[in-house]
This record gives structure tokens, C-alpha cells and sequence, in this order.
């Protein structure tokens, strides 16, 4: 068997696009967690699976798609001009079959790889003005880069516009976030191509260097000022320096280095740096040129807001899933990940992406689970007629529409039910409730579900233009029981996320919605708990009458009254906010005319 060359192997191992899935999810993962969304890559595999192509003539037709498409074979050819987001390491199928590959496909794939990376006698050097990219591109032949020159400086437009993407994206991501630096002595290199993808980044030596289409000519529509091209670069840029820097993190290894996660993060990095150009749109829906218009319902969306039923992560199309903890908490956030990542691999004890995540997330009283279940509100309460005016996404009204599995009406003193659903692990169902406004009580929601950690978030939209969200997660229980504090003569909608935060486990689950009216005074444990720097303190009275609630420090010093008045009967809440406190241990109380209950909470920062 002839051996492949130690260059090309490292190539195939960054451009080779696999297409693994297990029994459980063979198609949702097919479908919608790879590069197979593009049409001409799902036709090989399903060749595959027919048995009507081999594994050897499969590769070879995969690298045809990315590197050669006039080799293609014509039975996978498609109408559709699809292009690669970025064709980076699933090195899952190359890994097992490698040392059974035919020699001829070897040698091919090698050829291939080589004339696509190689560089010729014309090619020019262009080297940033922060001197840390070195830029290799070509003026004419197949891989030319647009030749204007507007400024008159001998370089073509183009090529400035990348390497100021590229200084940009560094000073951004490296010198202000504090992500890794993936810089070593010499420049580092960027070549131009012309490719079926937008960008990828290969290994070379210890360090990286990247590789980016050559003019974008016919890529997706993007919102850029100065036009699609221009934003198509200025992504692609942002996005491949993330992976470099992930490189530089762990070499793309361990469940940190999977597909779904680094494409997921590099994406990110497209809307943190250039903001304006919502190239991503084209994965959380899809744009149709002919109107204008981003197409919610497209058999392409696969994302959160299209298929919340989908397990997370999904590479490029939940991408959302990733701005949510940027919006809320800041790029630190994925800093200290990352962080906490490289110091998983410095030791040898590679873990799970989100158990950094949770590692991030618990010194601040919170959890994966809990904000899987708001992170699902989010996506609920987006796109164009649903978006609160004071929670969600910063561009909560651009994304689109959420799909909802069922629209339930709520009769009069009769509870609604859903009974015996399926939900896969950490995926969400969501689900629009009518409100009876002639209904006595206050809406009440119960999940029973047949593991642990199935939980629910509800949104509850009000006549005079307000909104609220409530949410009930215990982890550890197969019940949740979400008690809500608002009046149904004041609600004109409702919407539910029913989530399941379990990770390896799928869920049945059966879900009512009934009224209830309290026949005694309670107050609830706070949510959440531990908590930093607010938590919801929910309580219920009896009948209408005067109630005082206090906050106490541990040797018994009131740091806070939270309620002093006359209230009706029914569920209320509020909020404490110990931002001003020290981390310990607080209680609260409420007193009435009938008794005084304690309970205890705890602060953490």
C-alpha cells in the first residue's frame, strides 16, 4: 500500500468531511449537524447508504465537491449552488478507514491537496500593516482575486480588505478578549482559492494557516454596507482566526475540537467582530434574492428557532445558542471557558465542552441546565411579532419566527393537556397557550416526565404591553410543578418551552395547564439558589390582606424590606437583588396577620 505523505495527511485531516451519525439519531444528525445540508454531499451519502458507492469512490467524491467540482461525478450533481460553510476536521470516518483506503485514492486525494495549497511563480505577498498576516494571492488564472485598486497602491482592494479583517479580528479576539494567542515568529499565512467553501484552516508545522475563497462571487446574501463581498471576507476571516486560535488551545482535540462545537464557536466570531454583516442569517434561515426577504420556513432551517426539537449542539445553525451566553454575560464568559479548556488539555483530562461551561457558570450560582431552559425562552420569544420589547436577543426581531408544535386553547375551569411527546436530549419543545381571561385562579403548570431534568419556561404576554417569564427546573426530580403569579384576565398570550436539560437521555413527557387559587399563605424557595446577583422570591396569600417581607443576614441584621403593603389573594413574586451584599448565607420572611415563614438563601459572586 503506497504511504501518503506526511503534508497531505495533515490536510486530509483538516479538509476531509465526514458524515458519521449513530442508530438513535442517524438522520437528525445527517441532516442537519454537518456539512450535509449542502446538496450534492447528501447525495454521495445516501449512495452510500444504498450501497451504490463504496467508501474509497464516497471520499474521493466528497473532496470533488470542496476542491474539484468539475470532476464530480454527474449523478451528484445539483442545480443548487450550495457552498461549504467551512469544510474543517470530522475526522471520524478518514480515522477508521485510512489504513483500508485503496492506494489510488490515496494518491489522488494527495495530488489533489497538493495543487490546491501549492504556490506559483505569479503569486504575490501582501503583508498587513500590523506585519502579523502575510497574505499569498494571485491576479490572474483560476484563483485571481478582483483586481480593483481604487487607492492606487498596486495591492487589489480585495486583498487590503483581508488583511484589515485580519488585523481587526486579532486586535478583537487575542489582544482586547484575551483568547489564546496563536501568533508564532513569522507571519502568519493566508492563501486565496478558488473553492467550493468560504475559508478553512489547516494545520502546518505547530501552527496553522488559513485559506479563503478568492472572491465570493454567487456566496449567500449577507447585510454588509459595502455589499456581499466585502462581508462574505470579513466573516470568513473573523471565523477562521477563531479556529486558529482553538488550535492553539487543544489542536482541535478532545469534545472541544468536535465539529458541531468549534464551528458553533467560530460563527460566533463572525457576529462578535464584524456585527454588521449577519452571514449567519443564512443558517438560522434562509435569504431568498428574489424578494428580499429571509425565508423562516425554508426545509434548510435548521435551527433553534426552526427545529428547537433538535439536540444541541448543531454547528453553524445554532450558532444563537452560543450568542445567548455572549449577550448575557459578555465575551469573558467564553474566555474562561476556553481557558479552562486549555487547562484540560495542559493535563492530560480533556472533558466535555459543558462541563467548562459549568465550571464557568457555578461560581456565579447558576448551571448548564438552568440556562438551557432560558437560553430556550430566548429562542422563543424571537422574530417579527413576538419579541418582548425588554428581553432576548439584541437582534431579537430580525431572527425569525419560532416553531411551535402546538397552538392550545385553555377552556373555562378545564385543564389542557399534551400527553406522551418524545423530546430528544437537550432539545426543547415549544408550545402556544391561549389564556381563557374569564378563568378563576392563576395559570399552573405541571411536567411529569419519565427521567430527571425535564423543565419548563413559560412567557406570559399582558394587555398593557408587558411581559414576564417564569421557569421551573429541579434536576433531580421526573416532576416540575411552575406556579405562576399572573391573572388571567391580564394575560393575552402565553408561550411554553418544555426542555429537556438531560444530556444523554431522550423524554417522554406529559404536560397540563390548570388554574389554581391558594387556600393558604406559602412562600417558595428563592430561584435560583445559590444565585448572583438576583433571585425571585415567589409566595401566595390566602386572601387579600396585609404581608411584609424581610431580608435578614446571618447573625440577624435586615438588609432588605421587599414587600410592605396590602396585596389581593392569589400568586405573587419579586425580586431581590444582593448586588450590593457579600456572598454568604441570607433568609427571608413573610409575615401576615396568620403566621411568619422563614426560608433560607444563598448568595454567590
Amino acid at each position: 500500500m503506497k504511504k501518503i505523505s506526511q503534508a497531505a495527511l495533515l490536510l486530509i485531516f483538516t479538509f476531509l468531511i465526514s458524515f458519521w451519525a449513530d442508530d438513535l439519531y442517524a438522520q437528525h444528525i445527517l441532516h442537519h449537524h454537518s456539512p450535509a445540508s449542502h446538496p450534492e454531499l447528501i447525495a454521495i451519502e445516501e449512495a452510500v447508504q444504498s450501497g451504490t458507492l463504496t467508501q474509497d469512490e464516497a471520499i474521493l467524491q466528497k473532496m470533488y465537491v470542496v476542491f474539484a467540482p468539475e470532476r464530480l461525478d454527474e449523478r451528484f450533481h445539483h442545480d443548487d449552488e450550495a457552498f461549504i460553510k467551512c469544510p474543517f476536521p470530522i475526522q471520524m470516518e478518514f480515522e477508521q478507514l485510512m489504513h483500508d483506503l485503496n492506494p489510488s485514492v490515496i494518491a489522488e486525494i494527495d495530488e489533489l491537496l497538493q495543487t490546491n495549497m501549492q504556490h506559483s511563480e505569479s503569486t504575490s505577498e501582501f503583508l498587513s500593516s500590523s506585519g502579523n498576516f502575510i497574505f499569498y494571492y494571485e491576479t490572474d488564472g483560476t484563483h485571481a482575486v478582483p483586481l480593483d485598486d481604487l487607492n492606487g497602491s498596486g495591492v487589489p482592494d480585495y486583498v487590503e480588505r483581508a488583511a484589515f479583517a485580519a488585523d481587526s479580528s486579532y486586535r478583537y479576539q487575542v489582544e482586547q478578549a484575551g483568547f489564546m494567542d496563536f501568533l508564532q515568529d513569522e507571519p502568519y499565512e493566508i492563501n486565496f482559492r478558488n473553492t467550493g467553501f468560504y475559508g478553512t484552516t489547516t494545520r502546518s508545522g505547530s501552527t496553522t494557516r488559513i485559506t479563503v475563497h478568492n472572491n465570493f462571487n454567487g456566496f449567500p446574501e449577507n447585510t454588509h454596507p459595502e455589499g456581499n463581498q466585502t462581508g462574505a471576507l470579513y466573516a470568513t476571516i473573523a471565523h477562521e482566526i477563531k479556529h486558529a486560535i482553538q488550535h492553539a488551545v487543544n489542536r482541535w482535540s478532545g469534545d472541544a475540537g468536535s465539529f458541531d462545537w468549534i464551528e458553533m464557536d467560530a460563527t460566533l466570531m463572525e457576529e462578535v467582530v464584524f456585527n454588521d454583516v449577519n452571514d449567519y442569517y443564512n443558517y438560522i434561515m434562509s435569504f431568498n434574492p428574489s424578494t428580499n426577504k429571509w425565508n423562516q420556513n425554508s426545509p434548510h432551517n435548521s435551527s433553534i428557532f426552526g427545529r428547537p426539537e433538535m439536540s444541541t449542539p448543531g454547528a453553524y445553525w445554532h450558532v444563537t445558542w452560543m450568542i445567548y451566553y455572549y449577550e448575557k454575560y459578555g465575551i469573558e464568559f467564553w474566555v474562561d471557558v476556553w481557558d479552562r479548556i486549555r487547562q484540560g488539555y495542559l493535563n492530560g483530562d480533556q472533558g466535555l465542552f459543558l462541563n467548562y461551561m459549568n465550571e464557568v457558570l457555578t461560581p456565579k450560582g447558576l448551571s448548564i441546565a438552568g440556562e438551557h431552559v432560558l437560553n430556550h425562552v430566548w429562542h422563543m420569544a424571537s422574530g417579527p411579532g413576538l419579541s418582548p420589547a425588554d428581553r432576548g436577543f439584541d437582534d431579537r426581531d430580525n431572527y425569525p419566527n419560532s416553531n411551535f408544535i402546538e397552538n392550545l386553547y385553555l377552556p373555562p375551569d378545564t385543564p389542557a393537556e399534551i400527553s406522551g411527546r418524545t423530546l430528544f436530549s437537550f432539545a426543547a419543545n415549544y408550545i402556544n397557550l391561549q389564556p381563557a381571561n374569564v378563568t378563576l385562579g392563576q395559570p399552573s403548570f405541571t411536567i411529569d416526565s419519565d427521567i430527571n431534568g425535564v423543565g419548563i419556561g413559560v412567557i406570559g404576554y399582558f394587555r398593557d404591553g408587558s411581559t414576564d417569564v417564569q421557569i421551573a427546573l429541579d434536576p433531580n426530580s421526573n416532576r416540575q410543578t411552575l406556579q405562576t403569579t399572573w391573572s388571567w384576565s391580564e394575560l393575552v398570550d402565553m408561550n411554553v418551552a418544555v426542555v429537556n436539560t438531560n444530556r444523554q437521555e431522550n423524554a417522554q413527557y406529559n404536560l397540563e395547564v390548570s388554574s389554581v387559587i391558594p387556600d393558604e399563605d406559602t412562600i417558595s424557595q428563592n430561584y435560583p439558589n445559590p444565585f448572583n446577583p438576583t433571585t425571585r422570591i415567589e409566595f401566595s396569600l390566602n386572601e387579600t390582606k396585609d404581608v411584609r417581607i424581610e431580608v435578614y443576614d446571618r447573625i440577624g441584621r435586615r438588609v432588605s424590606i421587599l414587600v410592605d403593603g396590602r396585596l389581593n389573594q392569589g400568586f405573587h413574586s419579586v425580586i431581590f437583588d444582593g448586588s450590593g451584599l457579600a456572598s454568604g448565607v441570607y433568609f427571608y420572611r413573610i409575615v401576615t396577620d396568620q403566621q411568619a415563614i422563614t426560608k433560607k438563601m444563598v448568595l454567590v459572586k
